[in-house]
């Protein structure tokens, strides 16, 4: 059998002269000698490390469990914020089939250039109080799971990481003005118990994600998932309300302190447009409505927050943010906000106004969908449609508990 970690390319420390966009030296930037060191072509702990700082992985990749585009916000937002380096890439040749994800290249007059590879890459980073974590992050493989999966395991034992988070999201039948809900899964109870808003029980499509989570736990490491749920009428464009609570259940349950202004900043920008377009059609509006009138008949009325001890009072949405947000201070809001604002938005909303079909009544969505699998028709991107059933979303359909709302809370006789 080949060796998993030949998949691995891995890349010598920057000396501080010649630094890519990929890599920003740790060292020369903040003070911070890198935690993981390259000798003879492997990844090794620096020997100097004790087991305090022991390092924890974030992994977040593009798939089918992508709504909102979560894993291209979590990138942005890490690697555009804070110290990191870029220790190892993967082989994407080996990895991806390029003629079912044609990957994307430019022309102009008569040259072709920019060609946008797939990738899936390694980094160190460091949180806004310079503690190191890992970070895999890129797209989600077509082929070897098995062998991805295996290096990424003999990474964590080489590396001693102490704790596995993976994080995606999924579209659901929920309404936007309501807040992101969460399905927790892993086998760390004190990270998980009491987090979940939703918690069926059902046979569903994998993901890498979902592979790898169960490796990881298999082989007796400690991993928690966090499937965030987007409205699905929204899963098709940039919601940066998903990376905002993505960032908040990843922060927590590492102790890290992770970037959120910006796409704080953007998430009200974004909720402005949502709020004028819905407004100003009465469709979309009554849509909205009996969302909202079937998230609040079956909402758990107490969620536990990973911010607070068990003998605490639980925050409301605003005061989960600000806990970490509080120490963020430092950072200036994006100049560039605006730009997170997506044209998709104008699109999701707006071609639905035109759309005759949605006739089924989205307040009593399909019940038995579950985290990560995939919808057996969808809709073309951009378009939203007055039901579940249409929507451009991977909302899953169980196999079990058909009596169970979106938010599984079992529906009265």
């Amino acid at each position: 059998m080949k060796d998993p970690l030949d998949l691995l390319h891995v890349h010598p420390a920057a000396d501080g002269s010649d630094e890519s966009d990929a890599s920003i030296n740790l060292g020369a930037q903040d003070g911070h000698e890198s935690s993981v060191s390259a000798e003879g072509g492997a990844l090794v702990l620096r020997g100097d490390q004790s087991p305090a700082d022991r390092l924890s992985l974030l992994v977040s990749w593009s798939g089918h469990t992508d709504a909102g585009s979560l894993s291209e916000q979590l990138s942005e937002s890490l690697l555009g914020a804070l110290p990191h380096r870029r220790l190892a890439s993967f082989d994407v040749d080996e990895l991806f089939d390029y003629r079912s994800r044609r990957p994307q290249i430019t022309f102009t007059d008569n040259r072709f250039s920019n060609f946008e590879a797939p990738s899936l890459e390694l980094y160190e980073v460091r949180d806004a109080l310079g503690r190191p974590f890992l970070f895999l992050t890129g797209d989600e493989p077509d082929y070897q799971w098995e062998r991805v999966s295996s290096a990424v395991l003999q990474l964590v034992d080489r590396l001693d990481v102490k704790l596995v988070v993976l994080v995606d999201a999924l579209g659901l039948p929920t309404p936007h003005t309501r807040p992101i809900g969460v399905t927790a899964h892993g086998n760390r109870q004190d990270l998980i118990e009491g987090i979940s808003t939703w918690g069926p029980s059902a046979q569903i499509e994998a993901g890498l994600s979902q592979f790898l989570e169960l490796r990881v736990a298999e082989a007796d490491r400690d991993v928690v998932g966090y499937t965030l749920h987007v409205p699905h009428y929204l899963a098709g464009g940039r919601f940066p309300h998903v990376a905002v609570s993505a960032l908040e259940y990843a922060g927590a349950a590492l102790e890290l302190m992770l970037p959120t202004d910006e796409l704080r900043e953007s998430s009200r920008m974004v909720e402005q447009d949502i709020t004028r377009q819905v407004a100003q059609n009465s469709e979309i509006q009554g849509m909205v409505d009996r969302l909202e009138r079937n998230f609040d008949e079956y909402a758990t009325p107490q969620q536990r927050s990973l911010l607070v001890k068990d003998d605490d009072a639980v925050p409301d949405a605003e005061e989960l943010g600000a806990a970490v947000e509080a120490y963020l201070r430092h950072h200036d809001p994006a100049a560039d906000a605006e730009a997170a604002r997506t044209g998709a938005i104008q699109d999701l909303l707006g071609d639905a106004l035109k759309d005759p079909a949605g006739e089924s009544d989205p307040a009593d969505p399909d019940p038995a969908a579950a985290p990560g699998s995939e919808p057996e028709a969808t809709a073309p991107e951009g378009e939203v449609h007055d039901g579940p059933e249409d929507a451009p979303t991977d909302v899953p359909r169980s196999q079990e508990h058909p009596e169970s709302d979106p938010e599984g809370h079992d529906r009265p006789e």
